[in-house]
């Protein structure tokens, strides 16, 4: 309304006159749009911003395609902590105050003697003895490697052949021994030959790659029979 229209209208009949009702009804219409726009875009965002319990959260569409439905091929990511079926299982302590085994006797803690021969009913022994020379306990089980050798150092027939069980282990305080049996025949008594004496005895303790050697002329091997049986203690 011209400013001169308005002030020809007196006040009290400004409320009721028809233009200005009309502009009162058009500026409650635009209040009421912006308050429908502002109401609209609000629930937008809180829909944007919900939480992942909706099942429509993160997960894409299945496409579809010619070959049947397609789907994500990514497993889920479990959360928390666990143990693995392939961890190492905890290992058990040794009971304490147990004493340790003694160690295996090494060659450069041994030497060997040679009992007499001990003939009878065709046979005859030597009792074979490897002494633990050194300074600590050790533990010998098993056959030792015996072969006879002339002075240039060369093998005379062939090493001693094991005869009977393993035996148990034996242990060895410095000074003790353990003891072997190496067995032949006498002449004659099977077949007529016999091996020459030997000038050395070469003895392989049991697991061991260094042998001893000890001066002997005896045994004299005959009928092609030599054999050693397992350690033992006396």
């Amino acid at each position: 309304m011209p400013d001169h229209a308005r002030r020809s209208v007196p006040e009290s009949l400004r409320s009721t006159h028809p233009l200005v009702a009309k502009r009162r009804r058009a500026a409650r219409t635009v209040v009421g749009l912006a308050v429908v726009a502002l109401l609209a875009t609000t629930a937008a965002g809180c829909g944007d911003g919900g939480d992942g319990d909706s099942p429509d959260s993160g997960t894409a569409a299945p496409s579809s395609t010619t070959g049947g439905p397609s789907f994500s091929s990514s497993p889920a990511t479990p959360t928390g902590t666990g143990t693995s079926s392939g961890s190492t299982p905890a290992t058990t302590a040794p009971p304490s105050g147990g004493a340790s085994a003694p160690d295996r006797c090494t060659a450069d803690a041994l030497t060997l003697r040679l009992g007499p021969a001990d003939a009878g009913a065709g046979n005859i022994r030597f009792d074979l003895q490897i002494v633990n020379g050194g300074e600590a306990t050790c533990e010998l089980q098993g056959f030792p490697g015996v072969s006879l050798l002339r002075g240039d150092g060369s093998t005379i027939g062939v090493p001693a052949t094991r005869e009977g069980g393993q035996g148990a282990a034996v242990k060895l305080a410095p000074g003790e021994s353990a003891h072997a049996t190496l067995r032949t025949v006498n002449k004659g008594v099977k077949g007529s030959d016999c091996w020459p004496a030997p000038s050395l005895i070469k003895v392989f303790p049991p697991e061991r790659k260094d042998a001893l050697t000890l001066r002997s002329s005896t045994p004299v091997v005959c009928g092609d029979v030599f054999t050693v049986t397992a350690l033992r203690a006396q």
